[in-house]
């Protein structure tokens, strides 16, 4: 047997010598939304259960880092009774109450479900190593105030968040877009006293690095400092109880796990028919430099601002099992979805879900003396049914639709009446009809391609135009270049929020196009001031005033650019001089701010600066 540890950011094996400590069946490392829930719901099954947890409470982001509400997520499984019996323990008066759930309340709770059913709980310890037979865990090694231990287990359940313990396993790990690796912004949660309740708010605050200790501490310190939380008066009906010690962090590192879900498969109608949960909400990205997003991903916020649409998505067992490793599951965000999936499986509700569909899965694994990738499915969905947590509502709703829906949660079809798609596409909520365009690809397209040449209606000629280009049908051009041209300021009403403007839509599709007629007009969008840009004060949120709305057209060009000139070598010289004279500018101050504040900037030249770079370096490459 070996321990492997992680040394200078790489794991290392060496061979394990001595004598595990203790031995359980089941050990979970990390006590949080997933976590806490996956050790319960093994302990309950009889399982002797080891919890290892770094913090002094289970529960994670919806106790220590006080989100005491729920934004989406399917209901049904054993977080619910805790729920529910947190709530009970508040009505006892021994809490202050809260708006949701009580994080105090649901502290106690959690902890109290553990022992009761036998668990063994270790706070204030970290682990260090894990054991390895091969390619199947064997235990860990942890570390806390008393020193250092190993124990042994058959299932170790990874619930850290980040996957820390899959890295010291030497897993196949990957974290963030392509472009550059980030992750989506973190938030740090302000609690304070409202009307006698306690209620929370958050702002996203920046950009985080989980694995970096002095990233983490410099977020911690900054974000609480932001004057949205820390302020120089506190009103009656707003006093402040606390900013919560953990940071909201959204996406970290996943998994390559036997099995991948995407959003460009879901969406495409490729997904599992064996889940053990389903995810629900939308592709809930806060980030606001969506031109750097994957090229799918805009298809569907940009070009269709379909950001607001909510979906269920199947959740099978191979998204928790590290590609080529047994005795080892994850439970949490770092199960092996894309940055692009990741904004929707991720919400608490569907987190506490995928714990405790873990934990039946190393029960069935060590009950049935199998390999976790062997555990029969019948079973396993058996197991979940009884509690709720693979609902049949859920696979109904998921059976009988596409499992879209919009923003008041009825289920929504896709379109396939050509009528019906006219209609669409003539209104102010488009983005159904053009995805549903996309869907139907060549049986559509006669019809779009007669809709864009016509002079009916404004939006029915643009939006058939979208739709075109996102079937790669140059004969949408025409109509997009106008749209550029006139900066068309036109924001679809598709999504509850984060619509995009038609304008810098039309920039990304003649992107897709490789159209080189469009190229003088965006090296000249480069060269323009934000003032003179029509800003529409209804889309604040997503942008906050029109220097974020000139952002968004010089990096949507920039893009479309860059895309021209890999097609089109003739193009790359007056390219290349609109980028240079770009960068040249002394007064270029490109920025963004983050949702939750119009006030708080995330600067953006690196990003274009990175851009250009990339892209010079890459047509050099070629020419050379």
């Amino acid at each position: 047997m070996d321990i492997a540890r992680i040394y200078n950011g790489q794991a290392v094996r060496k061979p394990f010598t001595g004598q595990t400590d203790f031995q359980f069946d089941c050990i979970v490392v990390g006590l949080g939304t997933a976590g806490a829930v996956a050790a319960i719901a093994a302990a309950q099954k009889g399982l002797r259960v080891l919890g290892i947890e770094k913090l002094t409470c289970m529960g994670g982001t919806g106790t220590a880092g006080a989100v005491l509400g729920y934004y989406f997520g399917n209901k049904g499984g054993l977080f619910e009774s805790i729920d529910d019996r947190s709530l009970a323990l508040e009505k006892q008066h021994i809490y202050t109450p809260s708006r949701g759930i009580n994080a105090e309340a649901k502290k106690y709770v959690l902890e109290q479900e553990a022992l009761e059913a036998g668990a063994v709980l270790r706070y204030d310890s970290t682990v260090t190593g894990v054991l390895l037979e091969g390619m199947t865990l064997r235990g860990i090694e942890w570390f806390s105030p008393e020193g250092r231990f190993t124990a042994g287990c058959s299932v170790l359940i990874d619930a850290t968040g980040d996957a820390d313990v899959c890295a010291m396993a030497g897993c196949e790990l990957r974290g963030g877009r392509d472009f550059d690796s980030q992750a989506q912004p973190y938030s740090n949660v302000y609690v304070y006293l409202d009307q006698g309740k306690v209620n929370f708010r958050y702002t996203d605050s920046g950009y985080v690095d989980p694995r970096d200790a002095a990233s983490i501490s410099e977020a911690v310190v900054s974000s609480a400092t932001l004057h949205t939380h820390l302020r120089p008066i506190y009103e009656e009906d707003n006093r402040m109880l606390r900013i919560a010690p953990l940071l909201g962090i959204r996406e970290g590192r996943f998994i390559d796990g036997e099995e991948t879900v995407t959003l460009e498969n879901f969406l495409n109608q490729r997904y599992s028919s064996e889940p053990v949960f389903f995810a629900y909400s939308n592709a809930d990205n806060h980030s606001k430099d969506l031109a750097f997003e994957s090229e799918f991903q805009q298809r569907w916020t940009v070009a269709s601002s379909m950001w607001g649409y909510n979906f269920t998505v199947p959740i099978p067992l191979g998204a928790l099992i590290p590609e080529g490793y047994d005795g080892l599951l994850v439970a949490g965000r770092c199960l092996s979805v894309d940055h692009d999936m990741a904004a929707c499986v991720r919400m608490k509700r569907d987190m506490q879900k995928c714990g405790e569909a873990a934990a039946n899965a190393a029960y069935l694994s060590i009950r049935l003396q199998l390999p976790l990738r062997d555990i029969p499915y019948s079973e396993l969905a058996a197991a979940l049914h009884e509690t709720g947590c693979l609902s049949a509502k859920d696979e109904i709703r998921f059976k009988e639709t596409l499992s879209v829906h919009d923003e008041t949660n009825p289920i929504v079809h896709w379109l396939t009446n050509p009528e019906q798609i006219k209609r669409g596409l003539a209104g102010n909520k488009p983005g159904l009809a053009i995805w549903s365009s996309f869907l139907l690809r060549d049986s559509i397209r006669a019809q779009l391609t007669k809709w864009s040449t016509s002079m009916e209606n404004e939006h029915l000629r643009k939006h058939a135009a979208f739709a075109l280009a996102l079937l790669g049908d140059e004969a949408a051009s025409p109509v997009l270049r106008e749209i550029v041209r006139e900066k068309d300021p036109f924001v679809p009403k598709t999504s509850r929020k984060y619509n995009q403007v038609r304008g810098y839509t039309a920039i990304f599709l003649l992107g897709l196009l490789a159209d080189r007629e469009i190229v003088p007009d965006l090296t000249s969008i480069l060269m323009d001031e934000p003032g003179q840009w029509t800003y529409e004060d209804e889309n604040k949120e997503f942008l906050a005033d029109s220097y974020e709305l000139y952002f968004q057209y010089v990096s949507f060009s920039i893009m479309a650019l860059a895309r021209i000139g890999d097609s089109h070598p003739d193009c790359r010289q007056e390219i290349m001089e609109g980028f240079h004279t770009l960068l040249g500018r002394s007064s270029l101050k490109l920025s963004v701010t983050f949702k939750g504040s119009t006030d708080i900037k995330c600067d953006m030249n690196d990003k274009i600066r990175k851009v250009i770079k990339e892209t010079l370096q890459r047509w050099n490459a070629k020419v050379s």
